[in-house]
């Protein structure tokens, strides 16, 4: 197979500033390339002008063009899965997947098994895709891509809600895949630990440009990320004399005939960061919405001593606010101006003054985009969109669902940063659930572990 290129190749929406600038870059057919770069530079536009998405549903090609060879067929995993199920179980999607791809009824079956099993979801087939966790979806996600067989396999941010474990075994199908079937593999990706085995070509796309790292730079960079994800997080356990905010009586969470949490006794210290970890699928952001009175439970929950049940749900959410897994669930209007005016209308964080807002959206790189629609943005800027939101409405008690997935480290950086700054002018309490934790080693203060249908504090 001929290698695919981008040739002096310039791209930009119909509104604002281009996207890509001068674009040239030849990708070697049957390697494994990995593109990494600030969130927002355009990496997800690159795929999708390789998978023919683009100028095809959006923008237009203002210089250049970009060569794929004859005959060549691309699979595309989104970097929010969500949006590209159409029907109710794994299997049904994997069948309908198929179908399209006029794969013949009697290979089916074994298409979809084997594609099931690369993507470790085979236990899942058959339950509704709705019900699973962020990470299941992500998973599932990849094996609707991988029955298609592409020769070109596209990879956007396909680690985002995935946990360490099966991170590592699909980094290691994704190997075995490349080896025997000879698939060219692209993937974007700001975690860049575990790649080492795949030895990919790493990009960085920067200034509107893309360039390629030698061999020895990229080694450099896979190893610093295996550093910084192998180091610990330091925790300590709370002591019975801190306040609590939150306090857990006999809580136990169910999902349909599913036990997620036996009755839990503990508390959720005021003030303090609390970090919750677990395996996909275990219950951490079913946890989360119980919290937040979306989802049902057995037992108590009390806020500041107060059964939540029996405060009324304007002033409960005034207090308790929840930043969902999935950025579009967040978003009430279109544009990210009307976002804005919105949590200005309706927060009362003092921290945020005109100028202060202006400042914070200058250093999370939104400002200028008034008049963009939210759902256009990157999924790093969607991120930082909502956990400006959510800070701006000055609750005491956030719940933070993956909030980091797509953030490059500048941009952690500098979100951790606004949060500590607001913090001094008014108090906050945050619960996080979050598989990406290097960055985050000084913001939290105590560590919740979920696992095995129980709830516990962890020492490090």
């Amino acid at each position: 197979m001929k290698e695919f290129s981008f040739n002096h190749l310039s791209f930009s929406f119909t509104t604002g500033e281009p996207v890509l600038t001068d674009l040239t870059a030849s990708f070697a057919p049957r390697a494994v390339h990995l593109l990494t770069g600030p969130s927002g530079s355009g990496k997800s536009t690159i795929l999708k002008l390789i998978a023919g998405l683009l100028p095809k549903y959006g923008g237009q090609i203002t210089a250049g063009n970009l060569t794929v060879p004859e005959g060549s067929r691309s699979g595309m995993l989104f970097q929010d899965p969500v949006m590209q199920f159409a029907l109710d179980t794994p299997r049904h999607e994997l069948e309908f997947t198929l179908e399209n791809c006029q794969v013949p009824r009697g290979q089916m079956k074994g298409q979809i098994a084997t594609a099931l099993s690369f993507a470790r979801v085979t236990p899942l087939a058959d339950r509704k895709i709705t019900t699973l966790s962020g990470g299941q979806q992500q998973r599932v996600a990849l094996a609707a891509v991988v029955a298609m067989k592409p020769t070109i396999l596209l990879l956007d941010e396909p680690f985002a809600n995935v946990d360490s474990a099966n991170r590592q075994l699909i980094l290691n199908q994704l190997a075995q895949l490349n080896r025997k079937n000879k698939t060219t593999i692209i993937i974007t990706d700001h975690e860049c630990f575990g790649y080492q085995e795949l030895h990919p070509q790493v990009w960085q796309l920067r200034d509107h440009h893309l360039h390629a790292l030698t061999p020895k730079e990229g080694n450099e960079l896979l190893r610093h990320a295996d550093q910084q994800e192998a180091a610990p997080i330091r925790v300590t356990m709370p002591s019975k004399d801190e306040q609590a905010i939150v306090d857990f009586t006999d809580l136990t969470i169910r999902q349909g005939d599913s036990v997620l949490l036996t009755p839990t006794n503990l508390h959720l210290v005021k003030n303090k960061t609390t970090l919750l970890t677990g395996a996909n699928g275990v219950g951490k952001s079913t946890l989360l919405k119980a919290l937040a009175r979306l989802l049902p439970y057995d037992g108590q929950i009390n806020f500041q001593g107060t059964d939540i049940q029996k405060i009324s749900p304007g002033k409960y959410f005034r207090d308790v606010g929840l930043i969902f897994q999935h950025a579009n669930d967040q978003f009430l209007n279109v544009t990210v101006g009307e976002e804005l005016a919105l949590s200005r209308q309706h927060g009362h964080n003092p921290f945020f003054t005109r100028a202060r807002l202006q400042q914070a959206l200058s250093d999370l790189q939104l400002n200028g985009r008034e008049d963009q629609v939210v759902y256009s943005l990157s999924g790093g800027q969607k991120k930082k969109l909502q956990l400006l939101l959510m800070l701006m409405m000055g609750q005491q008690l956030l719940l933070l669902d993956e909030p980091f997935t797509g953030l490059d480290s500048q941009s952690l950086a500098t979100i951790l940063q606004l949060i500590r700054e607001s913090r001094q002018v008014l108090p906050l309490t945050i619960v996080v659930v979050s598989h990406q934790l290097s960055g985050i080693e000084d913001f939290v203060d105590y560590h919740l572990v979920m696992q095995n249908q129980q709830l516990s504090y962890q020492r490090n």
